[in-house]
């Protein structure tokens, strides 16, 4: 599994437009192939702390031999979030200006 810059952007856009409300994975589904990726991709905004993101069961807190899949519920943009969006955003302009 690789990291798409292109979804990141993306999905840091709707969260962007949603705000305080936050986003759900029904805002965002049409982004992915696949839950996996889906949760892929936010888990890793998550850890950056770009998003706040809500988890079931709890994202790695399930230590069973068989451990449940991870869903994601919720979650909405942080302030760091928006500045490195800011810096995708800049970057998608200067790659279509050249």
């Amino acid at each position: 599994m690789q990291l798409n810059r292109d979804i990141i952007r993306q999905v840091l856009e709707i969260a962007a437009e949603k705000k305080e409300a936050g986003f759900e994975e029904k805002d965002i589904a049409h982004l992915f192939n696949e839950e996996y990726d889906l949760v892929f991709h936010l888990d890793y905004l998550n850890e950056k702390g770009f998003i706040e993101g809500e988890f079931t069961p709890g994202a790695y807190a399930a230590f069973a031999v068989l451990p449940q899949p991870i869903h994601f519920i919720r979650g909405k943009i942080t302030a760091k979030g928006l500045d490195y969006l800011q810096g995708l955003q800049q970057s998608v302009k200067v790659a279509t200006q050249s």
